[in-house]
Formats: C-alpha cells, structure tokens, sequence
C-alpha cells in the first residue's frame, strides 16, 4: 500500500507561492492597519483588508428550503476566488457554520452543513439518520480542506480569518435544530457529551469535557495553519452578550419563552488566551486574532466595550446607537442605519477595526459605505448576501424574499476593490483619518504629504481641504462611474484652504488625492 503523503510536507511547494504575501502583525506605526511582520520598521506598509462573505464559503450543504438536501449542495470555491480577485479584494471571512442540521433566514435555507471536525463513525444514528460523531477523533477530511483553501486563497493575494466557533446559529437560529442539530448535543455522539443551549458551550464555567474538546480543536486548527502566512483567527461571530429579547422575538425564533443565553465574554476571552498561548509554547508564528460583535447585550450602547478592552488584536463592532436601545436594531422595516454604514466614526487605533456589515447593516451595502468606512481608517468587509446561491447565479437581477439580488451588491463589491487600490497607491502607513482637513469631514491624510477626500453628495458643489504650502498632483475618481480623471497640477502659495470641483460631467460622489511633489515656503 502507498504510503499517505504528509499533507503539510506535500504543499510545501505552493506554501511558497504564498508567502510573498507575509504574515500580519499590527503596526507599531499606525495600529489602524496591518504590516508585514518580516519586515524592517523603515520598510513596512499598511496592509489594508476588505472583501464579501457568506455562510457557506467553507462548507458543503446550504440552499433554498428548511430541509437538507438529499446530496450536500456543494460551493465552488474557485469560482468564489474568482469573484473575488475579479472585484479587486483580497481578504475572506472564513465561516465555521457548527450544525449539520440548521436553518437561517428565517427558515428559508438549510444549512446542513458538512464536513464537521469530527468523523462520523458510529453504527448507532444522529437525529439526522447518519452516523453518531465521535469527538474523541478528528475527520482530516475537514482539516485537509482548511488547508487546502487557505493555500488556494493564498496563491491568489488573499488573506483568510478563520472562524473557530459560531455563536449566532446556536442560539438565534430556529429552534429547536440549533442545538438539536450540533454535534456536542447528546443524540449526536458516542462520546456522553451533552450541550443544551448555549450556557453549556460558550458561556463559563463550562463542563470540563466540553472545554477540553474544544482546546483540543483549537490546537488543532493551529497545528493545521500555524504555517501559512495569510491567516488570521476569528474567535466566533456574534455570541451572547449577557442580555436579553422580548417576546416577540423569542417567538420569531421558535422558543415559547424568553430564554438565558448567558454571557459569553469571559469564554471569547479564555479562546483568545489559548490560542495566544498555544502558539507561544509551540514556537509557532503568531497571527492575529480578532473577536466580533456579540448579541443581545445588556446596553446596546455599550456592545462594543468587550471588543475593546479584549486581548485580540482586530475586532469587528456592531450596531451601537442611541437610537437602537430598548430592543430597537437597525434591521427593522423603516429603520434609520446605524452609523457605522453611513457615518462611520474615526478609527483611533486602538484596534485594527474590520468593520462587516453582517454586525449592524445586514442585507445593506453600497459603495459609500466602502469609501466612508476606509476613509475613516477602518477595513470595510461585505456580508454579501447576492451570493447567497453562488457567484454565477443563472439571473443575477433576481432576489428572493428577504434577500436582494446578486446585483444589489455590485457597486459595494468594486467599491472595496477601489478603495484597496488606493490603500496600495498610497504611503497609508502614514496617514490617518482627518475630517477636520475638509469641509466634507471625509478623509486620510498624512498632511502636507498626502491627501485622500470622499465627496459624499449627489450634488457637484465644491469643497475645500486644508493644505499645507507646496505643489501636489491632482487624480479624480467618480465612485459612481469609477471613472479616473488626472487633473493639473495645484500649488498652494500658504498653508490654508483650497477649493476643488470634481470635473465629470455627471454629479455625483467623487474621491480626490493629492500628493505632495515639491514643498512650499510657507
């Protein structure tokens, strides 16, 4: 018999190909950003990220419909590579979806998703009629294809953030399949292990067997990835916060009482704390982990303190308005956005913020929440729910209810894929958000150096930037019709304002950056 190739040793060749890509650390410079960490401190650049996402970018076995599908419905990830280097983006939200049976949008897709970390083995059945898991052993079909996509999305330019757990479908998707459908509930392995919600799996103190397994994954997915230099980790999307719903909304959802989902904080932390600490003792590179909103919390206003006072290295915020207290959110029929779509706030750098429209805009997105978003410092990632079916669907102009059409997102999608052309154009380590330079409060400037302004408005009135002395280079881009205008050059006798009017001759949103080619005397 052949012996098996070692599959670490085996793509040591294609590991290769990817490592120009260099692996994350945040900057000491400009901790909004990214840099490589390979590099000298003279010589490191912003390393900006954005790209769409969805549900099944890992897995096997969503679509339409409450019901699994007899064959698993199988995701082409080349194509979705494809898409996604034909939309200009070059980072991916890498799902871990835990339950192989699940529903989602309101019932209206299955999620039966497959394959899981651990084989299944048993002769005794699942509640779905196949084989019990056993979770004292890994499937390497699972950790063979992490691998093996990681890499894939590496050779194309792209960085990954893997997802270690799901919070959301465990205790807001429909009941009762959310639990009754996961492997760690106790019809579903041999193993005696038995969760019953989500206070028995992400909220602590959890049972001891229940938190070894899931070190054991942890290190295993590690063991898997600590090579290759285009990942980051996820610790789980939107897990329980310590607050609570109505009754309405427990209802929507299938439960005939307000249930207990805990806090999962000190859990998201401890993940954070073994991963850091696993890649530590193990002489491994040591890659950014992010954390991401949480749901519900006791203070909407406040849903964020988590994120930042955590040990991770990136986060993703949600939906944090005054408007939005008392149960109120911004995916109601008529509902105002939250800022974080049409008003971002200045990235401090007090974390590399990836800001995903799934935490407060889900079903929204367009190209000025891209600009908006990258001018405020921030990484501007698409919950993209037009490739819900695919990234080929047969009519890209249709949709189905609750979910707009493939369509919908195009001008989302190229604006992320403009903006990161500009974060490459640009010396973006050194500049930083400053509405203050302008009166359209939009923009990334390193001042005296460069200049990048987002006019937001439909209208083609002129705006000023405050400029130091010297003489810059004049592009235009219509974020529209992203069409490219290079204008002449501007010299500015003393420090003050100037005026702009973008030139194209139908109004609408423009981006101006200014370079600085030889400096004033004043």
């Amino acid at each position: 018999m052949k012996q098996k190739d070692n599959p670490q040793a085996s793509q040591q060749s294609l590991k290769s190909n990817i490592s120009a890509l260099g692996r994350l650390i945040v900057s000491d410079a400009n901790p909004r950003y990214f840099t490589i960490a390979s590099h000298e401190a003279s010589a490191q650049k912003a390393i900006y990220l954005t790209g769409s996402h969805i549900w099944n970018n890992f897995h096997d076995g969503m679509g339409p419909g409450p019901e699994c599908a007899e064959i698993s419905e199988v995701v082409d990830f080349d194509a979705y590579l494809n898409f996604l280097k034909e939309h200009g983006h070059n980072f991916i939200r890498l799902w871990r979806w835990e339950q192989f049976k699940s529903q989602a949008a309101g019932g209206s897709f299955h999620l039966c998703m497959t394959p899981q970390p651990w084989p299944r083995t048993s002769a005794r059945t699942a509640k779905d009629g196949k084989p019990k898991f056993d979770l004292d052993s890994f499937d390497p079909v699972y950790f063979e294809r992490l691998r093996e996509r990681i890499i894939a999305a590496g050779e194309r330019g792209i960085y990954v953030a893997v997802m270690f757990f799901d919070g959301w479908a465990i205790h807001l998707s429909p009941a009762p399949d959310n639990i009754e459908g996961h492997p760690f509930f106790g019809a579903n392995n041999i193993n005696d292990v038995s969760i019953k919600s989500i206070l028995d799996y992400q909220v602590l103190p959890l049972d001891p067997r229940v938190q070894e397994l899931q070190e054991k994954y942890i290190h295993k997915v590690i063991d898997t990835l600590h090579d290759l230099p285009n990942v980051l980790w996820e610790v789980a999307n939107e897990s329980s916060g310590g607050g609570t719903v109505d009754q309405n909304f427990a209802q929507m959802m299938g439960f005939s009482e307000v249930p207990d989902w805990g806090d999962s904080t000190e859990w998201q932390y401890w993940v954070i704390d073994v991963v850091k600490k696993y890649e530590q003792e193990m002489g491994y590179d040591i890659h950014p982990i992010g954390m991401t909103m949480q749901f519900p919390v006791i203070d909407q206003t406040r849903v964020n303190d988590p994120l930042f006072n955590s040990a991770a290295d990136w986060i993703s915020p949600g939906y944090d308005d005054e408007i939005f207290t008392e149960g109120r959110h911004p995916m109601a029929p008529d509902s105002p956005p939250s800022h974080w779509y049409d008003n971002p706030p200045a990235g401090d750098g007090s974390k590399v913020v990836i800001t995903d429209t799934d935490h407060y805009a889900p079903g929204k997105g367009d190209a000025l929440w891209a600009w908006k978003s990258f001018v405020r410092g921030h990484h501007p990632i698409l919950m993209d729910f037009g490739i819900i079916m695919g990234v080929n669907p047969p009519d890209p102009s249709a949709g189905s209810p609750g979910v707009p059409s493939y369509d919908f997102y195009e001008a989302a999608r190229y604006a992320m894929g403009d903006t990161l052309r500009y974060a490459e154009k640009m010396n973006l380590i050194e500049m930083e958000p400053h509405g203050d330079l302008t009166s359209t409060g939009l923009a990334l400037a390193n001042p005296g150096k460069e200049y990048l302004v987002l006019q937001p408005n439909d209208t083609s009135d002129p705006f000023t930037v405050m400029l130091e002395s010297g003489t810059y280079t004049v592009e235009w881009f219509s974020v529209n019709g992203r069409e490219t205008k290079s204008a002449e050059n501007v010299t500015v006798e003393r420090n003050g304002n100037t005026s702009f009017n973008a030139p194209f001759s139908e109004a609408g949103p423009a981006v101006l950056y200014l370079k600085q080619v030889k400096r004033g005397s004043a």
